[in-house]
């Protein structure tokens, strides 16, 4: 599998991948019936709040370089644009927040009906 980044945002995997491991913890620390059919919503909120770590880091680092053009003269701002298969980190965030949400409404489903 090839992972495709610039700048930055290889992070934002490891980010979430930290964070589903810290949903994973806080979810067996609350083993019952009902957080086992939302295990799978507190992995992905944990996931979420990883990618939200990195993306607040990285947009936060990337202040910009001005420059100016020889030809026009008007000043122009450089920045580094971290993305992830071509897809701004932040972006991956909202993604992220989405697959969270339809965790948590099939895990309630599920909960509903039995």
């Amino acid at each position: 599998m090839f992972l495709i980044w610039r700048g930055w945002g290889l992070l934002l995997p490891l980010g979430a991948g930290f964070g589903a491991l810290m949903g994973m913890l806080a979810a067996s620390l609350l083993v019952t019936t009902a957080v086992s059919d939302m295990m799978p919503a507190v992995v992905a909120i944990g996931a979420c709040l990883g990618a939200y770590g990195v993306v607040r880091l990285l947009e936060g680092t990337d202040k910009g370089r001005a420059v100016i053009d020889k030809k026009t003269g008007q000043e122009i701002l450089l920045v580094r644009g971290d993305s992830l298969f071509f897809i701004k980190v932040r972006y991956w965030f909202y993604l992220l927040v989405l697959i969270a949400i339809a965790f948590f409404v099939f895990g309630i489903v599920h909960m509903i009906t039995g």
